[in-house]
């Protein structure tokens, strides 16, 4: 993967649920980290394939793999992109190879 074509910021947000003092349980989201990426729409039988189990994604990220961004999972965390928020749908680590993760990810707005 040439790193050079990494010309898009994001920012990963995490999912933190606080507890107040008498057991109540809020979340909100904080900074993760901000990355370098690859951003491309979904194409061809990505794009079919996304469609046919209705899951809508529209995006695709690829950043470095490493310590940190291991820990990016579909449910707690989130990307924010261009001032939109984008949900996560799928994490494929390119060719298990450890350099490159593809992130999948559809508006926040979109069902």
């Amino acid at each position: 993967m040439q790193i050079g074509i990494m010309r898009e910021r994001i920012l990963i947000q995490k999912r933190v649920v606080h507890t107040d003092s008498i057991g109540n349980h809020t979340s909100s989201w904080e900074d993760f980290e901000k990355r370098w990426a690859y951003a491309n729409h979904l194409s061809g039988s990505e794009y079919w394939a996304a469609a046919q189990v209705q899951a809508q994604a529209s995006l695709y990220f690829l950043i470095r793999c490493d310590r940190r961004t291991r820990q990016i999972d579909t449910v707690n965390f989130r990307i924010q992109f261009r001032d939109q928020i984008y949900n996560i749908q799928a994490i494929d680590n390119v060719q298990y190879r450890n350099e490159v993760l593809k992130i999948t990810v559809k508006s926040e707005g979109e069902t």
